[in-house]
């Protein structure tokens, strides 16, 4: 089967199109070798698109960079302008991204080849400022190419060619907003790449070219995660800070690309793996769990010192050889604790016992009933100390009894204590028939 001619090359298959090129496999049939071949088919904007493909060689002359492919010669065959460059075996971005997002670990790498290919271009004073899938070539060994230098857009010279995907990698400073196009520039067509390679599609896109160009400017991007969920907060980082809309922002002014590749390459790399969603639903929000810890912690801080201090107290009631300064303190305590929570049958109790210990009271008899719960036991066995320190020891006497022949013993810390101090004044009662 007879191939089509175009001047000195054989087209072989078609590969796409980058508006308005028609893009071909193509043999020189001269060299023997196979290239890209970058035609326009339209003669309506022959002498435009011819500026267009000499300032690409022209760029591309002075760049040698593995991952950037190398332009042989640009012409023209029958008053139709084309361009050669070296041919990638494998495919474009485009063409992978129509069959859904890359994985997240393959798409850093990418980023961090396309990154270093446009440091060897911004060392020689050239800037990409058109990257889009269309200009990134997938070799069949995984690795990435950049094509493409010499024709950065700029909002004035924004064609009805340029689609509302393509023009939703533009840069706001490329889509009508402040900021001059250039290095900074980059760093945002990165970070579009690196979104659209791990959502599977631009940042911004529109209904209309004005309308992407309006959400572009005017508008933040979302996190890739909401998107995909799954995706670490190491993409998320990095992707943001690449599409900030001030183009001082993205990395700084000196050296963006620099800066950028070293944050690619100290990030983690197992950080970059996708994540289950409970990991980053609790990524997402670890802030707010800051916050709230941060709240609980200043709220049992207090708690905790309060509780310590109500313990303290029960314990100098509790000891027959505290101080009276330190039983005045703790009667003081729970007066208040009673007069904040009057009816609390603990601090009941604890009124009871701090008479018994201060005496300044008129005696009052004790006896026993049957308690019903521990603090009644506290503050019976109160009542039987008092009547004692108060002179009433034939009441106390009686009242032990009572409790020794209830049959009632002692469950909690307290009520031990003060068992074991009525057992030390009262001792044991006589048997039965004495």
């Amino acid at each position: 089967m007879k191939r089509r001619r175009w001047g000195d090359y054989e087209l072989i298959r078609r590969l796409g199109q980058d508006a308005p090129f028609h893009l071909f496999c193509a043999r020189q049939v001269e060299l023997g070798r196979l290239v890209t071949l970058k035609v326009l088919l339209d003669r309506r904007q022959s002498v435009e698109a011819a500026t267009s493909l000499r300032r690409e060689l022209e760029a591309a002359d002075r760049l040698d960079h593995p991952a950037i492919v190398r332009v042989y010669e640009s012409g023209t065959w029958n008053g139709k302008p084309y361009l050669a460059h070296a041919f990638v075996n494998g495919e474009r971005l485009a063409e992978r991204l129509a069959r859904g997002a890359v994985p997240p670990r393959q798409a850093w790498t990418w980023i961090r080849q396309l990154a270093e290919a446009l440091q060897h271009a911004h060392d020689r004073q050239i800037f990409h400022g058109a990257l889009r899938p269309e200009v990134v070539w997938i070799s069949s060994d995984g690795d990435v190419r950049l094509s493409g230098f010499g024709n950065p857009v700029f909002f004035e010279n924004l064609g009805l060619d340029v689609s509302t995907t393509w023009a939703g990698y533009l840069a706001p400073e490329q889509a009508g907003g402040r900021g001059a196009v250039g290095r900074a520039t980059d760093v945002y067509g990165l970070g579009a790449l690196l979104f659209a390679m791990v959502t599977g599609g631009p940042p911004f896109q529109g209904a209309t070219l004005a309308e992407t160009c309006r959400l572009i400017r005017h508008h933040p991007a979302i996190h890739p995660s909401r998107l995909h969920p799954g995706l670490s907060v190491e993409v998320d980082r990095v992707c943001l800070q690449c599409l900030k809309k001030e183009p001082a922002r993205r990395y700084g002014v000196e050296r963006p690309i620099a800066r950028l590749i070293a944050d690619l390459r100290s990030s983690d790399a197992g950080r970059i793996r996708s994540e289950s969603p409970p990991n980053r639903w609790i990524r997402r929000h670890a802030r707010s769990f800051k916050i709230v810890a941060l709240c609980l912690l200043l709220g049992l801080i207090p708690a905790g010192f309060d509780r310590m201090r109500h313990r303290q107290f029960w314990e100098t009631l509790t000891d027959p050889q505290a101080s009276l300064s330190q039983r005045e303190r703790a009667a003081r305590y729970f007066r208040q604790c009673w007069s904040d929570r009057p009816g609390s049958r603990e601090y009941q109790a604890a009124l009871e016992l701090s008479r018994a210990r201060l005496a300044r009271t008129e005696p009052v008899p004790a006896r026993w009933q049957r308690p019903k719960t521990e603090w009644d036991a506290i503050a019976q066995l109160s009542r039987i100390l008092g009547a004692f320190s108060q002179g009433l020891v034939e009441s106390a006497r009686q009242a032990w009894r009572e409790a020794q022949a209830s049959g009632y013993l002692p469950k909690t810390q307290i009520e031990q204590k003060l068992w074991e101090e009525c057992q030390a004044l009262l001792g044991s009662p006589p048997p039965p028939g004495d």
